[in-house]
């Protein structure tokens, strides 16, 4: 029997633990290891804001925002009373500078079979006001209140019954290696009960773009949109169409109903590989809840320790 809990730990006192689920591909990945058939004994751990229940199928985190590397690995063997145990113990620090709501905790191997320069990433955490303009030039607002990542949300509003589109220049993305089948996910913060829909459009130039809409879920609070496929960004393509290896933009269209005015606060937005199969890459193990694991601040590391036991 497999048993795994990750330790978080803040000046050196424990702050919080919280126990995993093994998925399918952690036990493949761990009878491999003993068999000695994993190239690579490096690992990361990753934090998410997805607070759904871990179950064995898990392929990957829910909203992952932060990964690290794991910075050391151990065995740690104990008698007490006649009775050993054995654990693995891997080691790793979240840095000052990292600011979330950690609901979720996943370990990976470090390696892949293959180079994949079409992973999952992070496209936007929302985190700097001066990055965004609205249809008249204006920024949104940003609240320091139901956030998840990073310290803030940006508070992106219309007037009743219309629409209001917010921009922000990325790093250029080079999409043309994802397939219709890798999705994109919105994180945001639902205030009120007129949002009609958030737009979401990848743009390679001003009037060129990829357009998506997220159907609020009902009622207020914190939400992840369910995850939407790419092949919905696509067919929601400008004419002519933009230039997949060159998404340099980011849109947001916050659409109001006629029951008034609206303003939503936008957290995170990411697209996650959905298709791509590698043998040896894949979740081994992950840790969920539905309130924060820990809420990791501003100007603090946290070291984090993920203890697996080994029933013998």
């Amino acid at each position: 029997m497999l048993k795994g809990t990750y330790i978080f730990y803040q000046d050196g006192k424990e702050i919080a633990r919280h126990s995993n689920i093994i998925t399918k591909f952690g036990k493949r990945f761990l009878t491999n290891f003993i068999a000695g058939n994993i190239p690579s004994l490096s690992k990361d751990m990753a934090f998410g804001i997805d607070g759904t229940t871990a179950t064995v199928n898990d392929t990957r985190l829910g909203f992952e925002f932060y990964r690290t590397p794991v910075l050391f690995g151990s065995t740690d063997i104990q008698t007490v009373s006649s009775v050993t145990s054995y654990s693995v113990v891997y080691k790793t620090t979240i840095p000052q500078d990292v600011v979330g709501q950690i609901y979720e905790v996943g370990l990976y191997p470090s390696i892949r079979t293959s180079i994949n320069n079409f992973d999952s990433k992070f496209i936007t955490d929302f985190d700097n006001i001066s990055d965004w303009t609205d249809s008249s030039n204006s920024n949104p607002l940003a609240s320091t209140s139901n956030y998840r990542i990073g310290g803030n949300v940006l508070t992106m509003s219309a007037l009743s019954n219309s629409s209001n589109t917010y921009k922000a220049t990325i790093p250029t993305i080079d999409m043309s290696g994802y397939s219709t089948a890798d999705t994109i996910r919105v994180a945001y913060y639902r205030a009120d009960a007129n949002l009609a829909t958030i737009k979401v459009r990848l743009y390679s130039e001003d009037s060129k773009y990829y357009e998506a809409t997220v159907t609020p879920s009902a009622g207020t609070g914190y939400k992840i949109s369910d995850n939407i496929p790419l092949s919905t960004f696509f067919s929601g393509a400008t004419s002519p169409a933009p230039d997949i290896t060159n998404i340099n933009q980011v849109g947001i269209v916050v659409t109001a109903s006629s029951g008034g005015s609206t303003a939503v606060g936008l957290d995170g937005l990411r697209i996650n590989d959905e298709d791509t199969f590698d043998p040896i890459f894949g979740m081994i193990s992950r840790s969920s809840n539905s309130s924060p694991i820990i809420s990791k601040v501003a100007g603090r590391p946290v070291d984090v320790e993920y203890r697996l036991d080994l029933d013998f």
